[in-house]
This record gives C-alpha cells, structure tokens and sequence, in this order.
C-alpha cells in the first residue's frame, strides 16, 4: 500500500478487485518478518467459500472508507496458490505467493 495503515485499520474492510468487483472481507493480516509491516492480506471470495485466498497489499489502496482496492483480479486472486490461512506464512510459501502474483 502506498501510505502505512494499522491492522485494526485493515482487520474487517471491504476488498475490490481492480475490475471494481467486491471479493468480500479481510479475514487476516500477515506481517512482514523483517519489517513488521502487512504485506499480505486474506479474503474469502464470497458467502459460502471456505478457503481464503492470500493477496498482496503491493499496489493496493485506500479510500479513506473501509474499502481496500487491490491490484489484481477475481480470477487471478481465485487461481493463486491454495495454502493455509491459519499461522505464520513460511519464508518458501511467501516466494510462492510473491512469483505467482508477479506473473498474474
């Protein structure tokens, strides 16, 4: 994200793709080990979906609402690599999810 923000500040917003398409809620926040500072966020994309889908904050933005506007489509986020929410991302989970994002 362009300007730093706080969890409690991300924790619940509503998430649009850069279509305008809503994609849901941020379920969590994943911090960077180095900096401390949210690089990945997690949604579900839609009432019913069990999995949630892990985007990048790089290139998102805020509008000053509750709203996060990320930098990648429905379809790109939905074909990202499936891992678990739950816990600390691994140093080879981030690569996977820092490649793949750099090619959708």
């Amino acid at each position: 994200m362009t300007d730093q923000y706080e969890i409690h500040q991300i924790q619940g917003a509503n998430v649009w793709a850069n279509d305008g398409e809503r994609l849901g809620l941020v379920s969590e926040v994943h911090l960077d080990r180095a900096t401390g500072q949210p690089v990945f966020i997690t949604v579900a994309l839609g009432l019913f979906e069990s999995r949630q889908y892990f985007v990048p904050l790089a290139g998102a933005r805020r509008d000053g609402q509750d709203n996060i506007y990320v930098a990648y489509s429905k379809q790109a986020i939905k074909d990202s690599p499936e891992l678990a929410a739950d816990g600390a991302l691994t140093p080879d989970q981030e690569k996977a999810l820092q490649d793949y994002y750099a090619r959708a």
